[in-house]
């Protein structure tokens, strides 16, 4: 645990320009994913050495003061950054790497209810964009970047880009009329009446 511990701490500098310990001090005050991941390495170590009701309590106390969703059981390799991390769920069998960078809103879970034991594992340095999702027994390889809003349902390979599909434009509003007067669009919906 403490191995870890050291290991996400040192992840902080990039993001601290304080000395040590002032970076550290204010990551655990105000940092609520360094909050989590110090919350779940507690978590874990209680789970793992079978002392009842401290595993699951420490990781009920991350999500009450994160809002990040740990499972207790889920096996998470040192230098863990979280960013960010409201809304993040990794669940009780998923596993993922060490280096890894996860932002707010993504999930790490199983396909169904009766699936549970079918989580991802994710490789070494992955990054994991704002509200990815992976869901079901994949396997995520080494230096795998999945962008925002990604859904991975498949294996990716190590070294992979996976980007969500392009925003599609629905409508478009035309540019309002030189002299000032009403959009194109509104002239029409005036004239339909």
């Amino acid at each position: 645990m403490w191995a870890n511990l050291r290991a996400d701490t040192r992840r902080l500098r990039s993001a601290y320009p304080r000395p040590f310990p002032f970076y550290v001090i204010e990551a655990l005050l105000f940092e609520n994913g360094y909050q989590a991941v110090v919350l779940h390495r507690l978590a874990h170590w209680c789970k793992r050495h079978r002392i009842p009701f401290l595993g699951p309590c420490f990781a009920r106390l991350g999500l009450f003061l994160t809002g990040v969703d740990i499972s207790a059981n889920a096996q998470i390799g040192p230098g863990l950054r979280i960013s960010h991390g409201v809304g993040t769920v990794i669940g009780g069998f998923a596993r993922l790497g060490e280096g890894a960078l996860v932002l707010h809103g993504v999930t790490l879970g199983s396909p169904s209810e009766g699936r549970v034991q079918q989580m991802p594992t994710v490789g070494d340095r992955a990054f994991l964009g704002a509200g990815a999702t992976l869901v079901g027994a994949i396997t995520v390889g080494d230096d795998v970047v999945i962008g925002p809003q990604a859904v991975v349902t498949e294996d990716i390979p190590s070294g992979s880009r996976v980007l969500a599909a392009a925003g599609i434009t629905v409508s478009r509003r035309s540019s309002p009329a030189p002299d000032g007067g009403p959009h194109d669009a509104d002239e029409r919906t005036e004239e339909a009446s």
